[in-house]
């Protein structure tokens, strides 16, 4: 089935299962805790995004692949900017918290969620102002990201072209839906999950990172611009 879309899901549903297991790895040293948490993270949610990958195997699934393929490649570029420092995992590590005071202060000031005691009574206006919502700063952008990590090239190239499909604005755009069209999309997954893979386990267990040319043989279709 080489070059099928039921070929490429099988293919990907092993890739999962590799993903996974690589969580497992043992790291080089103890010394870069957040970079390691990091680099597992993206491994299990990788392998669980490319596992669901494999499932799209018909033409009408096509775009949900294209916007799994989307969320991938924004892991793809916050593993190699986290693997940058120690400083920068850490803030992708406590990103959700940083998200889940700004949804929840976002709620209270808009009036669909409250902060109340056992009495029923509100203290949603004091919670405010005693500063435990307090933003922790703008989040850096991915683009951001790419450009610190050196590797722009996949945010121009590939980010923003399935950005399209993820934010629903392809309304005029014709969606090829034929079976070497899934193939193509399933074998983009594959591709950005096995760069994506390769990012987080050389991390664990050489403490390196890919250059701009391996990443270009990992990725297999583009040249980067720095």
């Amino acid at each position: 089935m080489e070059g099928t879309p039921q070929g490429y899901g099988v293919g990907l549903a092993a890739q999962a299962e590799l993903l996974r297991a690589a969580t497992k790895f043992d790291a080089k040293s103890s010394d870069q805790p957040f970079r390691d948490k990091y680099a597992r993270f993206v491994l299990l949610r990788t392998a669980d995004l490319v596992g669901a990958c494999a499932l799209f195997v018909k033409p009408a699934y096509i775009v949900a692949g294209q916007v799994l393929m989307r969320s991938m490649l924004e892991d793809l570029i916050k593993v190699l900017w986290a693997t940058l420092s120690e400083s920068n995992a850490e803030s992708l590590c406590s990103a959700s918290i940083g998200q889940l005071k700004g949804i929840m202060r976002a709620n209270i000031q808009g009036g669909t969620a409250r902060i109340t005691d056992k009495q029923g009574n509100d203290h949603s206006a004091h919670f405010l102002k005693s500063g435990r919502l307090a933003s922790s700063g703008k989040r850096k952008s991915v683009e951001a990201m790419a450009k610190d990590a050196g590797v722009i090239g996949v945010y121009d190239m590939f980010y923003r072209f399935a950005s399209i499909q993820t934010h629903g604005n392809s309304v005029d755009l014709s969606v090829p839906n034929a079976p070497a069209d899934v193939a193509v999309v399933l074998s983009g997954c594959g591709s950005v999950a096995k760069a994506t893979g390769h990012t987080a386990i050389r991390w664990l267990l050489d403490r390196g990172r890919p250059n701009n040319k391996e990443l270009v043989e990992l990725l297999g279709v583009w040249q980067s611009r720095t």
